[in-house]
């Protein structure tokens, strides 16, 4: 063994006599021992070393004659070469070991339960089978206890400290649990408007309940198409806590105008405001809808306004907390007596985009945005500081949120309330929508005379509604850049070969994968593009032509149908519908046409809704597109059968006695006489017009000449090919 070094020598000679000290000062105070004894140790202990060093030698065995598991050294003079007794030195202190310390923390599983996770040890295992309701979970291998229980347990590790430290739950934790939860079964929504009561679901009320129970301050968190905006329009108006501030994406400024106007009939139109630009800002307005983007730059006048009620539609655009529209959000959101936060998506794809939305509601549900990080974000500290990109605890963090202040529905948990097709109508920001310019101004005016041939006025639309897809291209783009941010994945139809393309290069240009398929797309791509959509989940659009795309085409992996433009024929547009809506599709889908007014879609839109309702009120067709600005479809139980309507239009015939079949009352269609049907007035009383067969036989014609009959009044015969349209014509594409 090598030589130790001289400081070391001295240290261990200088330990040896302290030792040797300590036990002649022991032995003193037993008069049993021996005076030789005693003489002994007072000897050794005034021994004072020389300089001469002493060599000591660990012998590398144990004193097994006196039974000990002890090291052992020796020492050597090296003048007498005699050696001195050997000396037992502590285990412990000479190999440097410490003792073994557990530890570990608790967590929510559910309401009323948490875990503990923490290593091995048996004194503490034998404490935990004493817990009552205790449970082992063999899969993560860590036991469970009521929440009840959690004082109790704390209270029985403390003894096994310092070898056992377990963190207890926080004590936000245990304030939120132990705060009774509200009672959302005493309000009364009877003072909402009875529009408003009529067009909610089930759900929605509840909705509506939960957030005024809670104050009117809630993050309202369902999923897509559950009506968010109907919810949110509930609550605020339930407490009539105005001036009211809405603050939503640019292009959905008009969409909230017209659903307060639909659903609170009792506020005077004057009073409902939309900001267009800072000059528009008023103080006057019992509603006002502002977009983010002037949120940011007239924040000091809507903060000295003094809004007792504010709404923020896509809360999660304020997850960054030192963006411009966060700084401007937050105030207005603390001084208000209530705030609501609209989102499907409250965290796009971190946790600690969820504190600003937090700490807006309710600011003393987790003050420490460290404490928060640390806890929920699997919080680490690198060389540039705190990293709190990360996820942890996120059941607990569910729990919390979901009793103290969110509200989350998913399609899948109401799904049996929801109608299994819903059409809205979107009102697209007439701010980016040209059409003010002479060109558009000039097709307005020709499309309003009435002096117009059936084939002028085809022309005259035709050229109208190609003229109206440049003009709605920059808001049908900020429209689905929005919905981009949500994070929603969708399938967007159009016609025209510039709207897709404008659309196709907002997607690049934001790297979103997509697919287009329209008439230049072979079979084979088709099919590649159409599997490629529905297995992954990074494909987020499906940009698809109308007449080109509306068949043979499964596309279920969205329950989101965007039309980007219309399409005269309610046919295609049905049958473009359904290729989200068919089997296979596990949720309610919704359909959104986007409609432009000062446009050719004031004429396109009645026109379908027209034709559709023809077919409707013979059975014929299952859509109806007079309702596609309702958050649900109303349908009928009473559904007349085709044959009586025969008679009844029979027998209205004589009422019609247009020949070019213009309606001698305004908005009614001209329905086929019963000659014009193939069939006598002797045919129908021998009772065969009661008959199936029957019914089979006229069908084809009559609902053939009505489906049409709009589209030859406006546009003449629809057998030509329409312009511009994508690639082939949809029979070829067909």
């Amino acid at each position: 063994m090598s030589s130790l070094t001289e400081e070391q020598k001295l240290r261990i000679e200088e330990n040896r006599r302290k030792a040797l000290l300590r036990r002649a000062e022991r032995s003193q105070t037993q008069p049993s021992h021996a005076s030789t004894g005693n003489a002994e140790l007072t000897k050794v202990a005034n021994h004072k070393p020389t300089i001469v060093p002493l060599k000591r030698k660990y012998d590398g065995t144990f004193n097994s004659k006196q039974g000990s598991s002890s090291p052992h050294f020796q020492s050597t003079n090296r003048a007498s070469g005699s050696r001195t007794n050997t000396v037992p030195i502590n285990k412990e202190s000479f190999y440097g070991t410490k003792k073994q310390v557990v530890a570990g923390s608790c967590h929510l599983i559910s309401a009323d339960r948490f875990m503990v996770e923490v290593g091995y040890n048996q004194d503490m295992i034998a404490m935990f089978q004493k817990v009552p309701d205790r449970r082992y979970h063999p899969d993560e291998r860590h036991w469970s206890f009521p929440v009840s229980r959690h004082d109790q347990l704390m209270a029985a590790l403390k003894p096994l400290h310092p070898g056992v430290a377990v963190a207890p739950l926080p004590a936000h934790v245990l304030r939120c649990l132990r705060q009774p939860a509200p009672d959302a079964g005493k309000v009364d929504l009877s003072t909402l408007d009875a529009t408003l009561l009529e067009a909610l679901m089930p759900f929605q009320r509840e909705g509506i309940k939960m957030g005024v129970a809670r104050d009117g301050r809630v993050l309202l968190a369902d999923d897509m198409g559950l009506g968010k905006t109907i919810q949110a329009i509930g609550i605020a108006s339930h407490f009539h806590d105005w001036p009211l501030l809405v603050v939503c994406p640019s292009s959905m400024r008009y969409q909230w105008r017209n659903e307060f106007l639909r659903f609170l009939p009792s506020q005077h139109p004057s009073t409902i405001m939309v900001m267009d630009s800072s000059k528009d800002f008023t103080a006057e307005a019992r509603v006002l809808i502002v977009s983010y983007d002037l949120l940011s730059r007239c924040s000091k006048q809507l903060r000295d306004v003094g809004f007792r009620s504010v709404i923020m539609d896509e809360s999660h655009n304020l997850k960054n907390p030192k963006a411009a529209r966060t700084r401007a959000a937050l105030p207005l959101l603390r001084a208000a007596r209530r705030a609501l936060l609209l989102s499907g998506t409250p965290a796009l794809s971190r946790p600690v985009e969820l504190y600003t939305q937090i700490s807006a509601i309710d600011r003393k549900f987790m003050p420490v945005f460290n404490d928060f990080g640390l806890r929920y974000c699997d919080g680490k500290r690198n060389a540039w500081g705190w990293d709190f990109s990360g996820s942890s605890r996120m059941t607990e963090l569910q729990i919390l949120l979901e009793r103290r202040i969110m509200i989350r529905r998913l399609k899948r948990d109401v799904i049996t309330q929801l109608p299994s097709k819903q059409r809205h109508l979107v009102l697209l920001d007439p701010g980016q929508v040209h059409c003010r310019t002479k060109k558009m101004n000039a097709m307005e005016t020709r499309m309003a005379k009435a002096s117009l041939k059936a084939a002028e006025r085809r022309g005259a639309l035709l050229e109208y509604f190609r003229e109206t897809a440049t003009a709605k291209l920059p808001a049908v783009c900020s429209y689905l850049e929005d919905l981009l941010d949500s994070g929603a994945k969708f399938i967007c139809f159009a016609h025209h070969r510039v709207v897709m393309d404008a659309v196709c290069e907002l997607l690049e240009r934001r790297k979103d994968q997509h697919i287009r398929i329209d008439g230049s797309t072979q079979a084979a791509q088709r099919k590649r593009e159409c599997d490629r959509f529905q297995s992954s989940s990074s494909v987020r659009v499906a940009v698809l032509s109308i007449t080109a795309a509306n068949t043979g085409l499964t596309l279920t992996a969205a329950s989101l149908v965007v039309f980007a433009e219309l399409f005269w024929n309610p046919g295609v547009l049905t049958q473009a519908e359904d290729r989200a809506h068919r089997i296979g599709q596990q949720d309610s889908v919704q359909i959104r046409y986007l409609v432009a007014r000062g446009t050719a879609d004031d004429h396109i839109w009645p026109l379908v809704q027209r034709k559709l309702d023809v077919l409707n009120r013979a059975g014929l067709s299952k859509d109806d597109f007079t309702e596609a600005d309702e958050d649900r479809q109303r349908t009928s139980d009473g559904q007349p059968l085709i044959t009586d309507l025969f008679q009844q239009l029979a027998s209205e015939d004589g009422e019609r006695p247009d020949a070019d079949g213009e309606s001698t009352e305004s908005g009614k269609e001209r329905a086929p006489s019963v000659s014009e049907t193939g069939l006598s007035h002797s045919q129908r009383s021998d009772g065969s017009a009661t008959d199936d067969a029957v019914a089979a036989a006229v069908s084809e014609q009559w609902v053939t000449e009505l489906c049409d009959a709009d589209w030859d009044e406006w546009m003449g015969d629809d057998s030509g090919d329409v312009p511009d349209a994508e690639g082939p014509t949809s029979k070829e594409s067909q």
